[in-house]
């Protein structure tokens, strides 16, 4: 589901003023991940753990997240033969352990990610934060979510709650990626008054804290698609990140990263640059290196398999797709009953 680190670099540690510890949560790969994607409802942020953990559980009626993450949070995914515990049971006892073993020193812990990793970075990070900071420990220890592409994760509770505990969400936002104005079509934080009236709509969203906008029409080497997945791609977030001017009065800066990073698993790049497109093969074709160096097939199970990247672009335009009728659906449908009333 990602990784953690610690920094151990001394000066990096100066030049910060403190240890920084990094969860990083990744996207979207396998089925179960894109199914879990289209439970598009608001329920109950009941965060429990599996009795095979000492992580005690919270349970807020008035804060609702999304299902669908709150489930690859919370559940344990039985096909899979690598763990037996739940993410938030690794990531919350690995963090208690990092906190501990640290105690004496200046910390902040950083999540970040992309797309549904961003839900998932925001959803434990608030959960760290209210359940093993805010009880055990005194001084302030600054918590960040860095969220690229992220979608609405809950409802109104949800994102003024994660601001009164003290937890910082920067969402970093492509204007043309379709995925940051979802779930939440028709009722989400734009209508203002009427969202807090509808807060108990069941597809009522409200986005979190602050949000960078980026415009891929800034970027000379992006060329326009029809393609709208394309403007979700974590690579063209950073090449957007990377050129981005320190105000606005200025224009777009040449990145220092490789634009051809921007084709790994994309096609828009502009055709003169002559970088072809999808041009990573991910996963090496299943090769991996043994210690000895020699290279050997490796057949991993069926639950770590990543989609292929041309049926994640179909599925994910699908996701957008069925977002919009759910959304449409539930506001027609809670209109007619209310007409009935």
């Amino acid at each position: 589901m990602g990784y953690i680190a610690v920094c151990t670099d001394p000066n990096e540690i100066k030049r910060l003023g403190r240890r920084d510890i990094v969860v990083a949560w990744k996207g979207a790969e396998t089925p179960h991940e894109w199914m879990q994607n289209l439970k598009n409802i608001l329920v109950p942020a009941a965060l429990l753990a599996s009795t095979k953990s000492n992580i005690e559980a919270t349970f807020k009626p008035d804060v609702r997240i999304e299902k669908g993450f709150l489930t690859c949070y919370t559940s344990i995914y039985e096909g899979s033969g690598r763990s037996r515990l739940n993410a938030r049971e690794i990531v919350v006892a690995e963090i208690k352990r990092l906190l501990n073993n640290f105690k004496d020193e200046d910390l902040s812990i950083t999540f970040t990610r992309h797309s549904l990793g961003s839900a998932l970075a925001t959803i434990s990070l608030y959960d760290i934060k209210q359940m093993v900071m805010n009880k055990n420990y005194i001084r302030s220890i600054p918590v960040t979510v860095f969220a690229f592409a992220s979608p609405r994760v809950g409802n109104l509770s949800f994102a003024q709650h994660v601001e009164e505990i003290g937890v910082k969400v920067l969402r970093l936002v492509n204007k043309k990626d379709l995925i940051p104005k979802v779930p939440g079509v028709f009722v989400n934080e734009k209508m203002g008054w009427l969202a807090r009236i509808m807060y108990w709509f069941p597809w009522t969203y409200v986005h979190v804290e602050i949000e960078i906008t980026l415009d891929s029409s800034n970027s000379e080497v992006l060329k326009e698609t029809y393609n709208r997945s394309s403007f979700h791609n974590l690579e063209v977030y950073l090449h957007l990140v990377d050129g981005l001017p320190q105000n606005n009065n200025l224009p777009f800066r040449f990145p220092r990263r490789d634009p051809a990073l921007v084709n790994k698993n994309s096609d828009i790049l502009i055709t003169e640059l002559q970088i072809p497109s999808y041009w990573w093969t991910r996963r090496n074709k299943e090769m991996v290196k043994r210690i000895d160096g020699k290279l050997l097939y490796s057949l991993r199970s069926p639950a770590a398999v990543s989609i292929p990247e041309s049926s994640s672009l179909l599925i994910s335009n699908l996701v957008i797709l069925l977002e919009v009728v759910r959304g449409l659906f539930g506001v027609m449908s809670h209109f007619q009953i209310g007409c009935r009333i």
